[in-house]
């Protein structure tokens, strides 16, 4: 008669250890963004597009989230954009004024969540065509 009461006890006790040790369902997801960089030479006076990853792919909430992109011109002059996701990816089309260095920012602010940010640059060089700024 005292093997089932152990059984019952020892089965209750690694229960009760599985439940202490297991991860909380309200546990955070931690996201990265990735700025996927213009494919190609990309010249001043024309249209590229960047686009965005979020991993892992974002639900619930999270999901209506967009991504902020703050894209920086050689001169300093910035151009803000929403960009809302779809499966965790998105693109947006850019005009690039003149030739240098650009700078992308890419914000992802879930609102469960904390938010990740990501940074990345690319170049852009003189329009072969003629076309460009005339600053």
């Amino acid at each position: 008669m005292s093997l089932p009461r152990r059984s019952v006890a020892l089965a209750a006790f690694a229960g009760a250890a599985c439940l202490a040790f297991a991860p909380t369902a309200s546990a955070a997801t931690t996201y990265a963004v990735t700025v996927v960089p213009p494919i190609g030479t990309v010249f001043g006076g024309t249209i590229t597009t960047l686009a965005v990853l979020v991993g892992p792919v974002p639900s619930g909430a999270d999901a209506t989230t967009p991504v902020i992109l703050e894209l920086t011109e050689p001169d300093g002059d910035t151009n803000s954009f929403t960009i809302p996701l779809t499966l965790g990816g998105a693109t947006q089309v850019v005009r690039v004024h003149e030739p240098g260095r650009y700078t992308a920012v890419a914000t992802f602010a879930p609102p469960s969540n904390d938010t990740a940010t990501t940074t990345m640059q690319f170049d852009v060089t003189p329009s072969p065509f003629g076309f460009g700024s005339a600053s």
